[in-house]
């Protein structure tokens, strides 16, 4: 299921992202490519002993209510006691998976918005068959795109009373200094093929109807300057003579503090510090592109299909501009004809080989194919099967 977006990357960041709400009605073309049984699929194979799995009703249903931990063959496993579940949704609670991995429908969602906003990724599912909402109104600390599914669901928006909130400032810890505006900004429905972006600190509640809904929330995770500071500290500070003297009083260290606020001032606006910190943000991060034992792991294949999708196992890109890619932790250096392909998928994620091989008709197409199989091996590329 492909999203349009309906608005260009370079319009979303100057006009959306960070700044306000942005409803996309039928994003994408609802078909049964997503069933209940893709959703019940995607439930049972969570880890659910782990804190990420919750159930919501009256507040967060204790966790021995509905898994069972026993011994099988010499292992500690765990399983949901599927009665105890279905009788918690038949009254109206809400299931929640946060941090899915491994999920071929959820990943291919995720990769469009990671590209989309080159920002890394978190991915979540809800389900609910009631009326009742999964939390009270709330503000979340991450950019969401919530995308339906199945069934819908009812959204109230509120303006910020608290700009920009990082993971420790939660809504229900600053209500109090910061209550939610009275009126609602936005009131709509989700319907199965829509998709909102809701910015990090937008009071939301949205409620189910009375009949089955399945959404994914995919949270979008960029650096932020608090990062870019704690890096600053940790990498530079302590070759510092400044950071390293001994504290008396204020008047007596007032000189030196002085001097280091300079220095770390400097630090902080030099922009070459400030691209090593965003290749280290960048190098961090990892994609989980899908598994391929079949096509690069097989010593008689030396080309992939040409039907065979492609795009970057990276959420930023910005590097290419300087001649490299940073793709699951490895900096990949690009020499003029990688640069051309690179460029290619970057501007076509999910661009069939056959296709891209037309885009570059002044390259020999043994190469492009090799270099294809060359850079999907490294889980530089990812391929996506017909």
């Amino acid at each position: 299921m492909i999203i349009d977006f309906n608005i260009s990357r370079t319009d979303f960041v100057k006009y959306y992202q960070g700044k306000k709400p942005l409803l996309i009605k039928k994003a994408f073309e609802v078909t049964q490519a997503f069933t209940w049984t893709d959703a019940n699929q995607i439930i049972e194979r969570s880890s659910v002993e782990s804190d990420d799995f919750k159930i919501l009703h009256n507040g967060l249903v204790p966790k021995s209510e509905y898994v069972e931990t026993f011994y099988d063959v010499g292992m500690i496993r765990h399983r949901l006691i599927k009665s105890a579940v279905y009788e918690r949704m038949k009254s109206g609670a809400t299931l929640i998976a946060n941090k899915i991995v491994n999920e071929p429908k959820v990943h291919a969602f995720a990769r469009q918005v990671a590209q989309f906003t080159g920002r890394q990724t978190v991915s979540s599912a809800y389900a609910a068959f009631g009326r009742q909402a999964s939390f009270q109104t709330h503000w979340d600390t991450r950019d969401i795109f919530s995308i339906q599914l199945i069934g819908r669901k009812r959204w109230f928006i509120y303006e910020p009373s608290f700009s920009d909130p990082l993971y420790m400032q939660q809504s229900k810890d600053l209500e109090h200094d910061y209550p939610c505006p009275a009126e609602p900004c936005m009131d709509f429905v989700l319907e199965p093929g829509d998709v909102l972006y809701l910015p990090r600190g937008w009071w939301h509640n949205p409620l189910p109807f009375e009949e089955e809904t399945f959404h994914l929330s995919i949270g979008t995770f960029p650096a932020v300057v608090l990062d870019y500071v704690q890096w600053s500290m940790q990498q530079q500070l302590p070759a510092l003579l400044t950071a390293r003297k001994s504290m008396s009083t204020f008047e007596d260290d007032r000189e030196n503090l002085t001097q280091l606020a300079s220095q770390f001032a400097g630090m902080v606006l030099d922009p070459t510090h400030y691209g090593r910190f965003m290749e280290a943000f960048d190098t961090a991060q990892r994609v989980g592109a899908p598994l391929a034992i079949d096509l690069l792991g097989n010593s008689g294949i030396k080309q992939l299909p040409d039907d065979t999708g492609l795009q970057l196992s990276a959420n930023s890109t910005l590097s290419i501009a300087q001649n490299y890619l940073i793709a699951n932790g490895t900096r990949v250096n690009l020499d003029e004809q990688a640069l051309l392909l690179v460029r290619s998928i970057e501007h076509s994620p999910g661009i069939r080989l056959d296709e891209l091989l037309t885009l570059l008709p002044e390259m020999d197409p043994a190469k492009v194919r090799a270099l294809v199989f060359e850079l999907c091996h490294q889980d530089t590329l990812e391929l996506i099967r017909p």
